[in-house]
């Protein structure tokens, strides 16, 4: 074999070896953070606020317990004061399966979120929430 085939051979393994690449490439799930991560950048100074307004609560703030054994998470809220909420469970490698629901306290300030139909991994939970015309926000992580 002359040199001339072994750089047609050597070329030809490149082409494939590109070909196998972009074809791989192509078929890789992209999910973004979310959809409108630009427009959330530009007003990621009101989030600040949030999360300051909600480590100044102190005593008044909120409490996330999850239990492993029965996956339920509570949300206890002192005193209930909060005009409107929302809890977003947040699943980092794959958007699909986030879910949203409103807050909703019974008498006692807690509601509970049954979490067995959820995929077992990392989940986080991020709480926005309203209080006397302050906007307010919260996050923790946990792994079901």
């Amino acid at each position: 074999m002359n040199w001339g085939t072994r750089i047609v051979i050597v070329f030809a393994c490149f082409v494939a070896l590109i070909a196998t690449m972009i074809t791989i490439c192509m078929r890789q799930d992209v999910s973004l953070v979310a959809q409108d991560y630009y427009v959330q950048e530009i007003a990621y100074q009101d989030q600040i606020d949030r999360i300051k307004n909600a480590s100044t609560l102190g005593g008044d703030q909120m409490q996330v317990d999850f239990d492993r054994n029965s996956s339920v998470l509570s949300l206890n809220i002192p005193n209930k004061t909060i005009n409107k909420g929302e809890i977003h469970f947040f699943r980092p490698s794959d958007a699909s399966l986030d879910k949203k629901y409103n807050i909703r306290l019974n008498d006692s300030g807690a509601q509970n979120f049954d979490l067995t139909t959820f995929k077992k991994g990392l989940w986080k939970i991020k709480i926005n929430w309203n209080k006397d015309g302050k906007e307010y926000y919260e996050e923790q992580s946990i792994v079901i």
